[in-house]
């Protein structure tokens, strides 16, 4: 005798278990925060640089360029601080290149918040060339 003619139910669909989804978004963003992080490190101050701890008096938006074309022109600006900082006992106090590891727009944009302090960096014995760093 056959059994050929016995309908078994099909097996319901299994439900939708949401801890796994919870899981695998939770190793996502890990995984995209652990890639923005070493994207980040790499870009911050060199270890061969000096630094200090500089407090900001004020800021200015600076002219850095022009650029012509056959449609127009462009302007490029910048951001300096007026910084004190201390340096081997003795206060300095200059007008430094603001810098960040972000496109112009974004310093300028930062700059309006009004940080009130930077890092301080330059070569080694090149004080001249000191510059801003503003912190995120």
């Amino acid at each position: 005798m056959s059994h050929r003619h016995i309908n078994k139910p099909k097996a319901p669909p299994k439900p939708i278990v949401w801890w796994k989804l919870g899981l695998l978004l939770v190793i996502f963003l890990a995984s995209y925060a652990t890639l923005l992080a070493f994207a980040h490190w790499g870009h911050s101050i060199p270890s061969k640089y000096e630094t200090a701890r500089g407090k900001i008096l004020e800021m200015r938006k600076v002219v850095d360029g022009t650029i012509d074309s056959s449609y127009g022109g462009k302007i490029l600006y910048g951001v300096e601080a007026h910084v004190q900082f201390t340096l081997k006992g003795q206060t300095q106090d200059r007008w430094l290149r603001v810098s960040g590891d972000m496109p112009r727009e974004s310093l300028l944009l930062k700059s309006i918040g009004h940080p009130t302090e930077c890092r301080v960096y330059w070569p080694p014995d090149q004080l001249e060339k000191a510059r801003c760093w503003l912190d995120e």
